[in-house]
């Protein structure tokens, strides 16, 4: 079956298997959080950023800093999903949109690089249930410098149970 190749990078960044089921691919053998009350198996939540940013609307709503991409995401229980929303820059000056994030279980931030574009979304399957972090930023390569970038949106927090 035909993965997305946002899901196989996802998985290959964060050092996971990937199965597939209905041609849906998901992270197999994800490290879990801490056991907590089951939620329905219909929950939606949406992220929140608890140091502010300027909301610009959307399903679920996107926030961005002046000069910064936007990030949201959502959690869905039903589809067993967590996507994380991003775009705002089609420049051919950048190279890349950067994602840093944390998720349940582990220290640390880590990154995601996927492609450039007005709106994109990086989907992860069977997302470790907890809390995950987020931020975004648009990057740029220079031969004499290494990468430049944009200032990160705001950080994003998603409870996802």
């Amino acid at each position: 079956m035909r993965r997305s190749l946002t899901t196989v990078a996802v998985a290959a960044l964060l050092l996971v298997p990937l199965a597939s089921v209905d041609g849906v691919a998901t992270a197999a053998g994800q490290v879990q959080g801490p056991a907590s009350a089951p939620a329905s198996p219909c929950t939606l939540r949406d992220a929140v950023p608890p140091g502010g940013g300027t909301g610009i609307g959307g399903v679920p709503q996107r926030y961005r800093f002046a000069n910064t991409p936007y990030a949201g995401a959502r959690f869905d229980g039903c589809a067993d999903t967590l996507k994380v929303y991003f775009g705002g820059y089609s420049s051919p000056r950048y190279a890349y949109y950067e994602i840093r994030y944390t998720y349940p279980s582990q220290l640390g931030w880590f990154t995601w690089k996927m492609t450039m574009g007005e709106h994109r979304v990086a989907t992860v399957g069977g997302p470790a249930r907890g809390d995950w972090n987020f931020k975004v930023r648009a990057c740029a390569h220079s031969i004499d410098e290494g990468p430049s970038c944009t200032g990160w949106s705001p950080q994003l927090f998603l409870h996802a149970v």
